[in-house]
């Protein structure tokens, strides 16, 4: 993967000035345990051997590609990503909590789900007004926070190659918000652990978005034809579940 070396802006035909975000997702965790049960915080969880190793993987993809500024939600599977694929790259990996993934409801109310219904295809249900995530935010709640926060990363002037270290859900909003498709991105679109997707905006001298192009989507380093890829995570984590109430 080639990019434009420090200092040197891309254009469009039009003159246009046009900026590139490299989205990327965390790898892989663990949020089931050994014996089925869901972890107690989701939020503090690391990257598992796999995730670690998906991480160093893209990596190595994402060699010499130049970036200006790089964020991560703060939670630590973004930034144990984000700090492996920028390698030694001389650039702070600050944090914009507003970027965090959609939040389930944890704690003594939490459980006692429909595992296919509100885990394996929750996603599917995001554009119904009172839709929530495992019974705690609600998805157009997530999607116009992560679209309040896409705005305001395009105003920000002081990037021209973004990366951002986020999660599967926050990905998904994004690219609603990119492509137009809205909260049906939830279930349409999916985001393999520790993938990226390349977007790029025109903007004119005033900063005015004219157009947005998605370049890429759900690239990964360590299966890049899906060939292991047969499902997305909140069914493959059901799968688990049932595997475990047997």
């Amino acid at each position: 993967m080639h990019s434009h070396p420090t200092g040197e802006r891309r254009k469009a035909l039009d003159g246009a000035n046009r900026r590139r975000l490299y989205l990327f997702r965390h790898g892989a965790v663990d949020y089931i345990d050994d014996s089925g049960n869901w972890v107690p915080d989701p939020d503090v969880v690391d990257l598992n051997e796999r995730g670690r190793e998906q991480a160093a993987s893209m990596a190595r993809l994402f060699a010499g590609v130049h970036v200006d500024k790089a964020l991560c939600s703060g939670l630590p599977r973004t930034r144990q990503t984000g700090e492996t694929v920028l390698g030694d790259r001389e650039i702070e990996l600050e944090v914009c909590s507003e970027l965090e993934e959609i939040r389930p409801v944890t704690g003594t109310t939490a459980g006692g789900y429909d595992v296919y219904a509100d885990i394996a295809f929750s996603h599917w249900r995001a554009v119904h007004e009172e839709a929530r995530f495992l019974g705690g935010e609600r998805y157009h709640d997530f999607y116009a926070r992560i679209c309040k926060a896409m705005d305001a990363l395009l105003a920000d002037p002081s990037w021209h190659n973004l990366a951002v270290f986020a999660h599967g859900g926050t990905n998904a909003a994004a690219l609603g918000w990119a492509t137009g498709v809205g909260l049906q991105a939830f279930g349409l679109l999916d985001q393999s652990m520790c993938c990226l997707n390349i977007i790029d905006f025109d903007v004119d001298d005033a900063g005015h978005l004219i157009r947005k192009t998605v370049r890429g989507m759900n690239i990964t380093a360590d299966d890049p034809v899906m060939r292991e890829r047969h499902a997305g995570d909140m069914e493959m984590l059901a799968r688990r579940i049932l595997k475990w109430q047997q």
